[in-house]
């Protein structure tokens, strides 16, 4: 249950073996690769290694196309599991070899390449179909052949709308309209022709091609608003029927294209069709990182050399392999050095290892800090019960949790995650039934009858009333925020002596607490009567912790008027590890728990009490009972679990990490098929 112990290990090998040996460990899964060039001061005859990627490049170039195609027409069903969150495909060493063997990757982009390009130019040539309908469908009902419109030599055609209330102004033998010639085509209507505010009519003008400015003139000053006409031989009708049949017919190409890439997609002799695809990516993807890994070795005229990160506990059995496969080859052992940037590699026993996601997902502690993973386990279950505290709800959160748990086995991330969810639910079950909330109040005589079974288990097992006592519900919330607190600190001292800090271990841990304890008992005298004797020793205590603080948290400054500064400051909180303020705030935090605790009853009861007045409804109304109770503890049941995880791993992330924790380091990630893509699963005999 700590930070794994890593090892630097060098491999010096034949030059012939080199691509060997790096298949050797690769297979293991033990090595996480360095970069040779950077490390190696003196490198002799050596030279930094030149493989190509352009084979693997290649081969997931056309994997992806392939699998981009298939999405389009038959987009991946996510299950219930893949829903949450995405999970690798998980395969074995006698699948992929079947795989690799056996699934011609180039016929298969031939096709699809086909496919796509067939599906791009109809769909393309669909766009500008439909676009061009669109387009004339406005000038369906235009009452003339627009050939003869534009044909039209000695005259000028003018075609659009004008407003009705004007129509009146084209009459008279006035200029220029006593040489104007004009036609009405029907009342507007059509979707075009609603661009002018009221009422319009079309119109078609016709005047002698010399007077043609003369006309627009006139025309603008009645509000004509001129229409293009699209440019055709045919009419309308005719071109939209013939545009129409040119539609379906590529619209029934795109349609034989998704069948036939529907097929592909459901090939069944490596099972669906995007599995085996999905495995190559996986293979290509490993081979081209175990490419680059061989490029971060060196090699001389008759030598190869790889150097990097093993676990401890991993290099009896990669020795083995290598003594066993590799006899010629040489393999050096030294502890990696102070400077290094070292991976880290976390190892939890299994029941503690669900809480190793928050760790991860927050960062990974340095390699020579200590992982905080076994320190959440109480804390967060306990954050998490009162947050979420009810025994039904917790009942439906184990069963639901459960079930996922047993279906994601294979998935390691997913598979915690279900189980920070189990053991969440059964402390929610143990602080509920110590707080009373059963479906909310559920249990009372009014819904369930007198002296209901629910009833008598909520009275022998509450132990506090959270709605009945509410201040004495908010003190144990903020004591359990100071003892978090002090917990916090604590393991900041234990970091600090791991690194044989022992200054850093006094001023930034001891001295906090004994300040802080004293800072508890002068305040509480102003809600409590205390004896004489205890509030002068928290006065002492206070002022003792203050003055080792003073004189200690400013110890990187030189100026020793500077250093005493920044001592007085830190106790605010502006400089230093800690502050009061910090101290106050990230107490007051807690009362969350409080408060979440009791919105997760208040609404529950709320539901209980709609449903309770709906029960008495002739006929239908046991049914609109149970339907609400049904509805609103469901949907109760998902914001309140959602809000009990969160604010619990804020509470963790935000008051409880700031104490000690520093991040920073990056993830051991040793050479090897296994990724969040594809995992390959081996059999004891593999491994």
């Amino acid at each position: 249950m700590a930070i794994e112990e890593l090892k630097k290990v060098s491999i010096v090998s034949p030059r012939h073996a080199d691509r060997r040996v790096l298949r050797a460990v690769n297979r293991l899964g033990m090595m996480e690769v360095i970069d040779l060039g950077e490390d190696l001061e003196d490198r002799g005859a050596l030279e930094p290694c030149e493989a190509t990627t352009e084979e693997a490049d290649e081969n997931l170039r056309k994997v992806e196309f392939i699998l981009n195609l298939i999405h389009i027409f038959a987009p991946e069903e996510t299950g219930f599991v893949k829903g949450l969150t995405p999970v690798p495909l998980v395969t074995t060493n006698a699948e992929l070899n079947e795989v690799l063997d056996g699934y011609d990757l180039e016929e298969t982009y031939r096709m699809a390449s086909e496919l796509d390009e067939v599906y791009r130019s109809s769909e393309r040539i669909v766009g500008e179909i439909e676009n061009e309908i669109a387009e004339l469908e406005p000038f369906v009902d235009v009452p003339f052949d627009l050939a003869e419109f534009f044909g039209a030599r000695r005259t000028r055609l003018f075609y659009g709308t004008i407003p009705r209330a004007r129509l009146n102004l084209l009459a008279g033998d006035r200029a220029p309209w006593d040489r104007v010639a004009w036609e009405f085509c029907g009342s507007d209507g059509g979707s075009v022709r609603q661009a002018a505010a009221g009422e319009r009519e079309r119109v078609v003008f016709a005047a002698v091609r010399g007077d043609e400015e003369q006309v627009r003139r006139a025309l603008d000053e009645v509000g004509f608003e001129e229409v293009a006409l699209p440019r055709l031989k045919e009419s309308v009708s005719e071109r939209l029927s013939e545009l129409r049949d040119n539609l379906g017919m590529y619209r029934q190409k795109v349609e034989e294209v998704a069948g036939q890439v529907r097929q592909l997609a459901g090939r069944r002799r490596f099972g669906e069709g995007r599995r085996p695809l999905t495995i190559l990516k996986a293979y290509w993807l490993n081979t081209k990182e175990r490419i680059a890994a061989y490029n971060r070795g060196m090699r001389g005229r008759w030598l190869h050399m790889i150097s990097g990160y093993v676990r401890t506990r991993d290099i009896p059995r990669l020795i083995s392999v290598m003594e066993q496969e590799f006899p010629e080859s040489v393999i050096t052992i030294d502890d990696p050095g102070r400077d290094e940037d070292v991976p880290v590699s976390i190892s939890v026993p299994y029941v503690f290892r669900p809480m190793q996601l928050l760790v991860e997902m927050f960062g990974l502690p340095p390699y020579r800090s200590f992982d905080p993973t076994p320190f959440l386990q109480l804390n967060f279950y306990v954050f998490f019960g009162i947050c979420f505290s009810d025994v039904c709800y917790g009942l439906m959160l184990v069963a639901f949790s459960a079930y996922l748990t047993s279906r994601t086995k294979d998935y390691r991330g997913v598979n915690n995650f279900a189980r920070i969810l189990l053991y969440g639910g059964i402390s929610s079950i143990v602080f509920g039934a110590l707080m009373g909330s059963w479906f909310g109040d559920l249990y009372k005589p009014e819904y369930l009858g007198a002296n209901n079974p629910l009833l008598r288990l909520q009275q022998g097992l509450m132990v506090i009333d959270p709605m009945g006592k509410t201040i004495l519900a908010l003190i144990v919330a903020l004591g359990l925020g100071v003892l978090n607190q002090f917990f916090g600190i604590s393991l900041r001292m234990y970091g600090q002596i791991r690194q044989k800090d022992w200054i850093g271990a006094f001023s930034d841990g001891i001295c906090w607490i004994v300040t802080l304890i004293g800072l508890l008992i002068v305040i509480s005298k102003i809600f409590v009567t205390l004896p004489g004797r205890i509030y002068t020793t928290g006065v002492w205590l206070f002022w003792i912790g203050a003055a080792g603080l003073i004189l200690t948290q400013g110890r990187g400054i030189r100026n020793p008027f500077g250093r005493i500064a920044a001592g007085v400051v830190s106790l605010y909180g502006i400089v230093g590890s800690y502050g009061i303020t910090s101290f106050i705030g990230d107490t007051l935090s807690y009362c969350r728990l409080l408060a979440l605790g009791l919105t997760t009853s208040i609404v529950a009861m709320a539901f209980n009490l709609m449903a309770g007045m709906l029960r008495d409804v002739p006929y239908v109304g046991i049914v609109l009972f149970v339907l609400i109770l049904l509805i609103g503890h469901v949907f109760n049941f998902a914001i309140s679990v959602l809000g009990a995880f969160v604010h619990s791993m804020r509470l963790i992330y935000v008051e409880f990490f700031g104490r000690f924790y520093e991040t920073g380091a990056r993830a051991f990630q040793p050479l090897g098929f296994d990724s969040p893509l594809c995992i390959l699963k081996k059999t004891e005999s593999e491994v």
